[in-house]
């Protein structure tokens, strides 16, 4: 992804994009970090991405990790 991520404080809720003021929610995409999955927003109308910290823990479909 070569566009900037802009960081955002969340405040209760984040349905619009504070660049263009579309409302019908985002695309998300998953950037891996380190030991964290990134969960990112893009607006699909300017294509703006939107980082609110949203993380996930990288697993196996289904939460499932395989132990070694």
């Amino acid at each position: 992804m070569d566009r900037p991520i802009n960081a955002m404080e969340f405040e209760g809720e984040f349905s619009s994009c504070p660049r263009c003021a579309y409302r019908d929610g985002f695309h998300a995409t998953f950037r891996q970090d380190g030991g964290v999955v990134r969960w990112l927003l893009t607006c699909p109308s300017c294509r703006e991405v939107f980082d609110i910290g949203l993380t996930v823990e990288p697993g196996h479909p289904g939460g499932n990790k395989v132990l070694t």
